[in-house]
């Protein structure tokens, strides 16, 4: 009797346990569906047909399809399944609209790492890739405004790795912690910026120091053309390939535990993150080549030699106490590593007060010039586009001191944003942030005030500055002794030539010159070929300096160290060799 008890117990044991997990996989649709290539090829979808399997061998973790996409699989109806789900946003050129409905054909991937990943169309039916689409973003943001969308985060990949999810959080990089301090052109704290002010939230304190009308969709549109460069949890660490016949870790799930260096540059999806800043905008950065402006600009050289991002910045990788997702802007202590000989000469040469990037840093690609004016953002007409494509060369950056009189490498280049009432400004040199600030709240970039003016036929005023960022990559072989000490007196001389390319007007090339004395620095002789506007654009919104010329300059001391015995620098020309021994240089 005692054995036939057991018997029947552990029957309604395996009855219970059988019911159940029928039951769980009864009521996971997506693997139903999913799973199915049959299923999906008849609904037109075969492309999203895909195992529990493969999501686990690409991802290197075992959550099911709910978890990171949401929906709902207790339902089997496919309208009710997809219900609140999280999926990949397509952003329209058209009002940077983001569609997310399903796709017709799957991503593709190629070999261009600018635009490794892209979306394709049925054109005629061949697949062509979608000219319609402006950007690819990840489900963790916003459809609706492209920023981190920190709710789908938090059920998503913050469901499983809790205590990443709270420090990205609370990271700059979640927080976009230094674009958003910028709040409008004439804010007194951080001054105006390249990239333009971070105009959520702020249009009330922007429209009232501009002389025309703006429209909040105008102001809607700019800002979700800047959150597309700001990231959340999938843009470090979601890495989708092209499935591998051979590598069963590839292909749309797979992940990477370290972002790569890739990553850092949009990894294949167009010239955003720091792609953006480095190699746009400062025109020095890491990648160059493909990714710069002019395109085929020479890579840094710790490309070549493997060295990543990660290596040089201090992040939760070296450092567990940095908290995840805060990589340190401040990388020089990291040079001792590999270059321990050279940084303990360094420290003792002639050149002791020159920072790394000042001689190692040359031919700068990127913005030459930008000008904020009317013009149209994504087809929507607004009074702050940038005109920025001002793409060219100046050989060698201009060096300047920096907050605590370490020579520094600089863009110098003019600015202006139109349509201003007013400005608090006093013209001179600033500092974006503060020397005492820490290192996690601190750059290295300046900026001259130069005036509000007028004089403009239309779009009358014109703010004027200039831009000057800190470069810090590019590094590659020494620029030359001449490159600096050529002229006695110190002064610094760079010939700049650009070419024009955005909307507005037909191509156009130019050119003007840097000059850095002991009374200040110039902008001065720019000039171009003669100017097409293309309808509805005037020439003060993308070219004011056709009006205001060599208005662009700062009072103050921008020259070199005088050489006491310009000897020296003749007989290191004659024996290069030498500047190292006798620690002019460093080994």
């Amino acid at each position: 009797m005692k054995g036939k008890n057991i018997m029947i117990r552990a029957t309604l044991v395996f009855c219970f346990f059988f019911v159940t997990a029928t039951a769980v996989q009864a009521a996971n649709s997506c693997r139903d569906c999913h799973e199915n290539r049959i299923k999906m090829e008849a609904l037109g979808y075969g492309h999203f047909s895909v195992t529990q399997q493969e999501v686990e061998e690409q991802s290197h973790m075992p959550a099911t399809c709910n978890e990171c996409h949401l929906g709902n699989p207790a339902e089997s109806d496919g309208n009710a399944a997809h219900k609140g789900m999280a999926r990949l946003l397509v952003v329209s050129k058209k009002g940077l609209a983001a569609g997310s409905s399903p796709r017709a054909y799957p991503l593709e991937y190629g070999t261009n790492p600018v635009n490794r990943i892209s979306a394709v169309a049925d054109k005629g039916g061949k697949k062509v890739k979608d000219a319609s689409v402006a950007a690819i973003s990840w489900h963790d943001k916003n459809p609706g405004t492209l920023s981190q969308d920190f709710s789908v985060m938090k059920k998503t990949c913050g469901a499983c790795h809790e205590k990443e999810f709270d420090e990205f959080s609370r990271s700059t990089m979640a927080t976009n912690g230094k674009q958003s301090q910028y709040k409008g052109w004439t804010d007194k704290k951080r001054g105006p910026h390249d990239c333009g002010p971070w105009f959520e939230g702020n249009f009330d304190t922007i429209q009232q120091n501009t002389a025309v009308t703006m429209s909040p969709e105008s102001q809607r549109i700019n800002q979700k053309a800047c959150n597309i460069c700001h990231v959340g949890c999938l843009d470090c660490h979601f890495n989708p390939q092209k499935k591998s016949p051979t590598d069963r870790s590839k292909g749309a799930h797979s992940f990477m535990k370290t972002p790569t260096s890739e990553s850092c540059y949009g990894n294949g999806r167009a010239s955003i993150c720091h792609a953006g800043p480095e190699d746009r905008r400062r025109g020095a950065g890491y990648f160059g080549d493909s990714f710069s402006f002019p395109e085929g600009s020479t890579p840094d050289v710790h490309l070549k030699a493997k060295v990543g991002c990660l290596d040089c910045h201090e992040s939760s990788k070296s450092n567990q106490t940095v908290g995840h997702a805060t990589v340190k802007r401040q990388a020089q202590g990291s040079c001792v590593r590999c270059h321990a000989e050279a940084v303990k000469s360094h420290a003792a040469s002639l050149h002791k007060n020159l920072s790394c990037e000042a001689c190692h840093i040359q031919n700068v690609g990127g913005y030459q010039a930008t000008y904020w004016g009317p013009g149209k953002m994504a087809g929507t007409a607004t009074t702050y586009f940038k005109f920025k494509a001002y793409y060219g060369y100046m050989p060698e950056p201009i060096l300047i001191k920096d907050q605590k009189g370490r020579w520094i490498p600089v863009k110098p280049f003019p600015m202006a944003v139109m349509n201003q009432k007013t400005s608090p400004f006093v013209p001179g040199l600033y500092w974006r942030f503060p020397a005492e600030l820490p290192d996690l709240q601190r750059t290295d970039d300046a900026w001259a005030y130069v005036g509000l003016f007028g004089g403009l036929p239309d779009n009358n005023k014109a703010l004027l500055w200039i831009q000057m960022d800190k470069m810090s990559h590019k590094l590659g072989k020494s620029r030359s002794c001449d490159s600096c000490h050529t002229l006695p007196d110190g002064t610094q001389i760079q010939e700049v030539t650009w070419k024009y390319s955005d909307p507005g007007a037909l191509p156009f090339s130019g050119s003007h010159e840097v000059f850095a004395n002991k009374d200040g620095l110039f902008i001065r002789k720019m000039q171009s070929e003669k100017i097409n506007l293309e309808p509805g654009y005037k020439l003060s919104a993308l070219a004011p300096w056709a009006y205001l010329k060599d208005k662009w300059q700062v009072r103050g001391d921008f020259s070199l160290p005088q050489m006491k015995d310009r000897n020296i620098l003749e007989s290191v020309q004659k024996n290069p060799g030498s500047a190292q021994k006798s620690g002019i240089v460093h080994r």
